[in-house]
């Protein structure tokens, strides 16, 4: 279908293959992302009204000037959740690495197995996975029942309802595919340079340390730009598994949105958080773009 439409265009406006191609891409991006995005900006630019969502026909900074108003507490609230996404972001790369890593250096029913893992968790419902992981962790749960009986703790462990529970809840969301954005990376690297590492006496976590991440830092990255722009949205972990204390930008939208009904902050908060991400992944795009000129 889209071949087909790709092939009439071009026909059409007599242009080339390439241009041609680019064009439904192109038409995509517009309508999934630039008119949304561009129809948020104009919302959050509608004066606020009590009586309303949001005064139509109207042009006004006052969606902005309710985010800087000390008297409420977005702006505690967004530093929370840039903290929140600092910490879920380091913890997501580093089991991230450390598993990708295993998946490389394993084979046959190991790799499969680790694999399929990783897999089965991105594939799952986040609602479903953050359920489970309350019922993994609770006070009665999975953890503190094993913990208890074998005498390693006297009383159970607090893992959720708490700003611990938060960062597990959103590590479920985030790591599978931090995962597999280092694994692309370390996939691509010839295994006999960390053969050669320990055949000149560098032991296994050497190895890895020296040989392996330097060349998965572009897969790091990315996979950190997935974890930090995903949890900066956070919304159903920090809900689910976290307290009241553990609210995030996203909770804070939602309740604008849907609670006290004002469409103009909310839509200036989300052109902050959208904002945000984009500063990410273009700092993200010219940090992997310096280090391609600086490896040529």
């Amino acid at each position: 279908m889209l071949t087909a439409y790709t092939t009439r265009v071009q026909r059409r406006l007599g242009v080339r293959p390439a241009i041609a191609l680019v064009f439904p891409l192109l038409l995509f991006d517009l309508l999934v992302f630039v008119v949304p995005f561009g129809y948020l900006l104009r919302m959050s630019l509608h004066a606020r009204q009590t009586t309303r969502a949001y005064a139509t026909g109207t042009w006004s900074l006052s969606g902005y000037r309710y985010l800087l108003e000390p008297s409420n507490t977005v702006a505690e609230t967004f530093v929370f959740t840039l903290g929140f996404a600092t910490v879920v972001t380091t913890l997501s790369v580093v089991v991230a690495t450390l598993y990708a890593y295993a998946m490389w250096r394993t084979a046959g029913v190991v790799r499969v197995g680790l694999t399929a893992g990783a897999l089965t968790s991105m594939f799952t419902a986040i609602v479903v996975k953050l359920f489970a992981a309350v019922l993994i962790y609770a006070p009665n749960g999975v953890v503190n029942t094993a913990l208890l009986s074998t005498g390693v703790l006297a009383e159970p462990l607090t893992l959720v309802n708490n700003g611990v529970g938060a960062v597990i809840g959103q590590l479920y969301i985030v790591v599978p595919y931090s995962i597999f954005a280092v694994y692309a990376v370390l996939s691509t690297i010839d295994e006999s340079l960390v053969e050669a590492a320990r055949d000149l006496g560098a032991n296994s976590p050497r190895a890895f340390r020296e040989v392996a991440v330097p060349h998965a830092v572009p897969g790091v990255i990315v996979a950190g730009v997935i974890s930090f722009t995903w949890s900066l949205g956070a919304y159903a972990a920090p809900l689910l598994l976290g307290s009241g204390s553990e609210r995030t930008a996203g909770i804070l939208l939602s309740d604008l949105l849907l609670r006290e009904f004002d469409w103009s902050a909310a839509a200036a908060l989300g052109v902050v958080i959208t904002m945000t991400v984009l500063t990410a992944i273009a700092t993200t795009q010219a940090v992997l773009r310096r280090r391609s000129g600086d490896d040529t």
